[in-house]
Parts: C-alpha cells; structure tokens; sequence
C-alpha cells in the first residue's frame, strides 16, 4: 500500500521537518525567551522569501495581502501559543494537543461547505487520535495544565491556517502569501517579546537551533505546503499531519529529550495506520471489489 500521489508523500515530508522543531524549540528555551524565538524565526524566514520572490510583484493586490494577512494572524497564534506551551508541557503532549487539528479541521470545513469528509478520512482520523493517546500519555494523560490548554488553542489556529491555504494558495500567489505571513508573524511577536522580557544568551547551540527552525522549520515547510496542500483535502492533510508527532517523539528520544517507551511506539504504529487508512482505505476496497467482480465473471470458452 502506498500514499495516493506526489502531494501526500510531500506532506509527508513536511512532518519529519516539522518532528524535529519540537526539541529545537525545546532547545531554544534554554538560551532565548519564547516570543524573541518566534520573531527572530519568522523575521529571518520572511526576509529570504522575499529574496526568492523579487519577480512575482506584479501580482501584489489588496486581497492578496489581507489573505497574507490572515494567514499571518493563524500562523502567529499557532506558533506562539505552541512556543509558550512548551514552558509547561512536554514535547510529546505538545504534539498530541497540537494534532488534535485532525478533529477541528473536518468540523470547520463541514461548517463552511457542508460537505462530510469520506468514510475513511474519518476512521483514519479516529484511530490516528487513538494513536495519539497512546503515543504521548504513557502516565495517563489525566492532569492537564496551562501549556496544555495553550497547545488546544495553537490546534484551532493551525485548524484555520490549514483551510486558508486550501482556499487561497495558487501557484501565482503562494510565494507572496508565504512572505505577507512571515512578516506579520514577526511584527506581532514583537510586542509580545517586549512585555515578557528579552532573554538572550549567544552561542553556538541557539545558533544551530534557530537555523534548523528558519531554514528547514518554516521556510522549506512552508513553500511545500503551499504547493501541495491544495492538491489534497484539509480534512485528508490533517490526518497526514498527524505523522508529526511520530517524528516528535522520534527526534525526542535520539536528543534524550525523553525517553523511549512501548506504549508510545504501539501509540506511533496506530497513528500510521490511521493515517495510510485515510490514503488508500478508499482505493483499498475498490481493488478488492473489481477482484471479487472478476471472480464472479463466467470463463470465456473457445469457438
């Protein structure tokens, strides 16, 4: 069995780059207050899109940077609530919160277009969270506190960027919708980093984190899913964002940041197959169908 096409296995690829933010941002902490580390991020990441963009201005317009805008605005509240999470909750947990978007993308979609998701995009979605559980409670997942209600919040958010770039990434448009929402990140974190307090200690650990988080943590990540995303469904790229916290708990462990567990390599087995019903749950049972359609059909005989 296989992912359906070139967009899925691109978002794929999305997830591992995505697994590994979480130690690095966890990294981070240790040298850097958390809003400087999303402003710096967003500010270096927007800086180089437009490097890369010095031809696209003739399809700058006033929608176009409203919807940069939005985008920025979602963007800004799902890192930043993710970032402060962090303070109080685990890397694991932070993944299973932030994945609970498998859940919020169907219902907002459903509200705007009411149009259900498949069967199996469903299903997938229900065992991936059951993986999720499993992957990231190993002590039960019952006392919750403030980075885990912070994380809740970063999911809506992630929920809602997730259907803007499937309404409006074009291949005109989202390399400027990438830049207008780099910026605005950054601009909005600024004030946020001015009422917490600048921490600041330079080195070379900050160093290696920080260009993990701009160059492959967001502007890598970025531009594949602006271009692929739209080629999918929100609902069905939600489930295969739920891989992210396989690659989580992956970097996690090689960064002894925590420790291995059965229980969350049982919980990462579940998420996968959650996420490959999703992708060829569908196809799956029509190739079993046209099987058993040809076994019923009677032999040709000869002249």
């Amino acid at each position: 069995m296989r992912l359906q096409s070139k967009p899925e296995w691109m978002l794929v690829l999305c997830t591992v780059i995505w697994g590994g933010t979480f130690p690095a941002v966890k990294y981070a902490l240790k040298f850097c207050s958390p809003w400087l580390i999303v402003a710096l991020r967003f500010a270096f990441a927007g800086v180089l899109f437009a490097l890369f963009l010095r031809g696209a201005g003739r399809y700058w317009n006033r929608q176009l940077l409203l919807r940069g805008f939005i985008l920025g605005v979602f963007f800004f509240a799902g890192f930043g609530l993710q970032t402060l999470g962090l303070q109080w909750t685990t890397t694991s947990r932070s993944a299973f919160l932030t994945e609970s978007l498998v859940l919020f993308i169907p219902l907002i979609s459903f509200a705007m277009s009411r149009k259900l998701p498949s069967l199996f995009t469903v299903a997938g979605a229900i065992l991936v969270m059951a993986g999720l559980y499993l992957l990231t409670s190993p002590a039960g997942f019952i006392h919750w506190n403030r980075g885990d209600w912070l994380t809740l919040g970063c999911a809506l958010a992630f929920s809602l960027y997730i259907i803007g770039v499937d309404l409006w990434s074009t291949p005109d448009t989202r390399g400027l919708l990438s830049a207008v929402q780099a910026f605005t990140v950054a601009v909005l974190a600024i004030p946020m980093t001015l009422t917490e307090g600048i921490r600041w200690q330079a080195g070379t650990g900050l160093g290696l984190a920080m260009a993990y988080l701009v160059l492959p943590g967001t502007l890598i990540v970025v531009m594949l899913q602006m271009r692929y995303q739209p080629l999918t469904t929100p609902s069905r790229a939600g489930v295969v964002f739920a891989l992210e916290p396989v690659f989580a708990m992956v970097f996690a462990v090689a960064f002894a940041f925590e420790e291995f567990s059965r229980r969350a390599a049982a919980g990462a087995a579940t998420v996968t197959l959650g996420v490959i019903l999703s992708e060829v749950g569908q196809n799956l049972v029509r190739a079993i169908a046209a099987i058993a359609a040809r076994k019923r059909l009677p032999p040709v005989r000869g002249g």
